[in-house]
């Protein structure tokens, strides 16, 4: 059975880590640059024209949000969450369901590419999860929107190589905008907050806005 892009793309990540965490100082490493410029010219002819997507390398038409999809699936191209998006985490996101129905939660395990401060995640990387996170949130509530306003709370540091949690909920909405907030956990310790303002677009709701 052929390997899968995911495969291939948790095998880069692989590569990606081990690169960020070697001494290479004084290392002859034109084996190894011959090797990656072999496999990157191998995969070349596969390359898609098109406008790139968060959901799909080519834009169709379509939106994003499919109402049977989980937010990983639908982003998977998404540089935080996309399974098939080598420099993301990947953070894994999903649909709460009960008492939390209407939010996105998710998880993911942070490892060095991502450090910032010692020993912790960087803080650009945990504002990019919450852009991912929070969009997520709308377009699952059917308020696709972009970014307008994003303000992140560090109040911990978030640590590498262990599992956080995270989770978005809308809480409210006013002509064309959409409010959010959201926090990410290590454990029982918050390690931020954040609230943004999102401004809906018929290019990802799907339907007429009013204004």
């Amino acid at each position: 059975m052929p390997e899968s892009p995911e495969t291939l793309v948790e095998s880069m990540r692989d590569l990606i880590e081990v690169i960020r965490t070697s001494d290479l100082t004084d290392t002859d490493l034109g084996w190894a640059t011959a090797m990656v410029t072999e496999i990157s010219e191998k995969l070349r002819p596969r390359v898609v024209d098109g406008i790139r997507m968060q959901h799909t390398l080519v834009h169709d038409g379509h939106t994003a949000a499919d109402g049977s999809l989980e937010p990983s699936e639908f982003f998977q191209y998404s540089p935080v969450a996309g399974r098939l998006n080598p420099v993301s985490p990947p953070v894994r996101m999903w649909r709460a369901a009960g008492e939390f129905e209407g939010e996105v939660h998710g998880d993911a395990v942070f490892r060095s590419a991502f450090n910032g401060p010692p020993g912790a995640v960087h803080g650009g990387v945990i504002a990019a999860v919450f852009d991912d996170l929070m969009g997520a949130t709308a377009v699952i509530n059917g308020l696709g929107a972009f970014t307008g306003t994003l303000s992140v709370v560090y109040r911990s540091l978030t640590p590498l190589e262990e599992k956080v949690e995270m989770r978005a909920w809308v809480t409210g909405s006013e002509r064309r905008k959409v409010f959010i907030e959201g926090e990410l956990r290590h454990g029982d310790t918050l390690c931020a907050s954040a609230t943004g303002i999102f401004i809906r677009s018929e290019m990802l709701a799907g339907v007429p806005i009013s204004d």
